[in-house]
């Protein structure tokens, strides 16, 4: 048996990378979502601690905990604190993602590991850890609709994805390109062609 595939998605901004998660997870793939993680981050004592002292009190609510949506208005409007609260927190989720991609990687029910990390090319944390790049490709109409039924403000899509690379520059670095302008059925024939010739032989065809 040869190593287990470590699959990292990269996109645009509401591209669909979490669907195409999903689909790699119920073939038997480990998902590292780096969002959940950050999510878990913020209810640990230290950091709400370090958060606290940064931003003060408005940014929690009445039982203690962060406000993500107070915070997030706090900071994505400023980018010196923006860089604050990344210095708190990105330590930490690359603390927490390493542990489960380690845990997973050891852990025999899983096939493969697949990486959503948002940010997973402009950081540089995760170069070297992952076997295959796959590119979920979008176009804009796809991912204005999809940021809309999430509620997002007008704006918000384009300031997200201002923060990253360019789709150009992560399309050319990518292995694979997954189409997601379709149905879910498509995305998911997809998937099923890259787990049959990624996953499956260095499973030994299990």
């Amino acid at each position: 048996m040869t190593s287990k595939p470590v699959i990292a998605l990269v996109g645009g901004v509401a591209s669909g990378k979490s669907a195409v998660a999903r689909a790699f997870e119920k073939r038997g793939a480990c998902v590292v979502d780096a969002d959940r993680e950050g999510h878990g981050v913020l209810h640990d004592a230290a950091v709400k601690q370090e958060i606290r002292d940064a931003f003060g009190e408005a940014v929690f609510d009445n039982k203690g905990e962060v406000d993500r949506a107070n915070l997030g208005a706090e900071v994505f409007s400023d980018t010196a604190k923006l860089a604050t609260l990344n210095r708190i927190t990105h330590p930490r989720i690359r603390q927490r993602t390493q542990a489960k991609i380690e845990a997973a990687l050891s852990d025999q029910k899983f096939s493969a590991v697949v990486l959503d990390i948002s940010l997973l090319l402009e950081s540089g944390a995760y170069d070297g850890k992952y076997s295959l790049l796959v590119f979920v490709e979008a176009d804009e109409n796809s991912r204005s609709d999809r940021a809309h039924r999430r509620g997002w403000q007008p704006g918000e899509l384009e300031r997200r994805q201002a923060r990253q690379l360019s789709l150009d520059e992560k399309k050319r670095r990518a292995d694979v390109v997954i189409h997601n302008n379709g149905t879910l059925n498509d995305l998911d024939r997809q998937v099923e062609e890259i787990w049959q010739k990624h996953v499956k032989p260095a499973a030994g065809g299990q």
